[in-house]
């Protein structure tokens, strides 16, 4: 068989590759996951034979019989299986079909393929870009850097590794933790959440989400100054605040180390007295020393968010430990719609912690529907618009504090006097707590980890 392509675009593909491949999935062969892992239905260039490895993928889901008929009556009215001769066609695939053992060669082709098909993309929207003549040439190179590796990251065949190999490497980590000599994972130094997650690891991608005003910058920061004040090189993207509105947040937590505590807010207004300056003081001195470098907004696309992190990287002389990005929806991609634009930035993120070779923590806003259950504490579902961050995120913890949700409650001036003292009861026992959720763990458990937060100091 040969390669064709597409006379108007010259895009790579293999019609033969693509029909060989629906033909062993139509027959049962259970490939599905691993066409998934390679690329789902952007394995395959022909929309028609997307739609098909979408139906079939629907059905594997939820144990449903996939044949050619399950799968036409799936399709039924779709224009483009219609044109290629509809159930029948679908027949002569799974009849042309020799086993299913094929099915991993005809993946292989399809996905070398697809990332050909990427780097294509990635050039012509940098040949595009130079051609708008609107963007400086760093930017551009940087985007087509960032789209390359993505496009390498994804290719999961990385080659053999003998049992020999890897238990080596698996019991020169579990010595290292024994001895406590291990500095290429990273802490969060926050003590109940240490005893669920042991920490975080260079390649691993984690995501903290929550809805706004549920302190997941608060939580992402302190772990980044625990990190940093263990001697971990650290690298905060904020693309939401400014630095200095992040560095008034890391002040005002360490003033909350000695007696004159100074809240970010106060810090804002003036409102101090002359023991709150001299405590400032002291905490300026104590913050500035931290191995911390922040990447502002400038750095909210892709590729500079590439570009900035490796420069810090060879700044910190190797040192980084930790990246942390704040939020993940900020981030710019060229995707066109909103869906694969997440998808785009998750694949990404999780090729940037592998390049790095560091925990990137990313931080997610969550579905507003979650704001209309009785029971407002997050869910994996809830994170918005796209699975892939699920997928690709190693651990996902969630940030949630009753006492926001009880402050809307609050009892009118109008109302009884019990339902006020009721009221504040359930004020004063839910006052500073936050609950970490962890909802996903590939290397451990799940569940929640309690701790007190003061969000006027960013100190948990």
């Amino acid at each position: 068989m040969s390669v064709s392509y597409l006379k108007s675009t010259s895009e790579p593909h293999m019609v033969e590759a693509e029909q060989g491949l629906l033909g062993c999935l139509l027959l049962g062969h259970s490939a599905v996951g691993q066409c998934i892992r390679k690329g789902g239905a952007d394995l395959f260039f022909d929309p028609v034979h997307a739609a098909i490895f979408e139906a079939i993928e629907a059905k594997e889901k939820i144990s449903h019989l996939v044949s050619p008929l399950t799968v036409a009556d799936a399709l039924r009215g779709s224009e483009g299986l219609n044109a290629l001769g509809g159930q029948n066609y679908l027949i002569r695939l799974a009849g042309a079909s020799f086993a299913g053992a094929a099915a991993s060669g005809y993946i292989d082709m399809l996905a070398d393929l697809r990332r050909k098909r990427q780097i294509i993309a990635a050039m012509s929207e940098a040949q595009a870009s130079i051609a708008r003549g609107d963007e400086a040439a760093d930017l551009i190179s940087n985007r087509l850097e960032a789209a390359l590796v993505s496009v390498s990251a994804s290719d999961d065949a990385s080659g053999p590794v003998s049992i020999l190999k890897a238990v080596s490497i698996a019991m020169d980590q579990i010595k290292a933790a024994f001895e406590g000599t291990d500095d290429a994972f990273v802490k969060s130094g926050i003590p109940s959440l240490d005893k669920m997650i042991s920490g975080f690891y260079p390649g691993e991608l984690i995501l903290i989400g929550g809805r706004p005003s549920m302190g997941k910058t608060g939580v992402a920061l302190s772990i980044g100054l625990n990190a940093a004040r263990a001697g971990h090189g650290v690298v905060i993207a904020s693309l939401e605040m400014n630095p200095e509105a992040m560095a008034m947040r890391a002040l005002s937590e360490e003033t909350a180390q000695s007696r004159h505590a100074v809240s970010y807010a106060n810090m804002r207004r003036g409102d101090m007295a002359e023991s709150h300056v001299q405590s400032l003081q002291h905490a300026a001195r104590v913050v500035s020393d931290l191995p911390i470098t922040f990447l502002p907004r400038q750095f909210s696309d892709i590729g500079a968010l590439y570009a900035g992190a490796k420069q810090a990287q060879r700044a910190m002389g190797g040192k980084m430990r930790l990246l942390i990005v704040d939020y993940a929806q900020l981030l710019r991609s060229t995707a066109k719609s909103r869906y694969e634009q997440i998808t785009e930035i998750s694949i990404a993120l999780k090729a940037l912690a592998g390049t790095l070779n560091v925990p990137v923590i990313a931080l997610s806003q969550l579905s507003r529907s979650l704001e209309s259950r009785d029971d407002k504490r997050p869910q994996l579902s809830d994170l918005r618009e796209s699975g892939q961050l699920e997928q690709d995120a190693d651990a996902v913890l969630f940030c949630y504090r009753d006492e926001y949700y009880h402050e809307r409650d609050r009892p009118t001036p109008q109302d009884d006097i019990a339902l006020h003292e009721a009221w504040q009861d359930a004020a004063d026992k839910i006052k500073n707590r936050l609950e970490i959720i962890v909802a996903k763990q590939r290397q451990g458990e799940i569940g929640t980890a309690h701790v007190k937060f003061n969000p006027a100091l960013n100190l948990i």
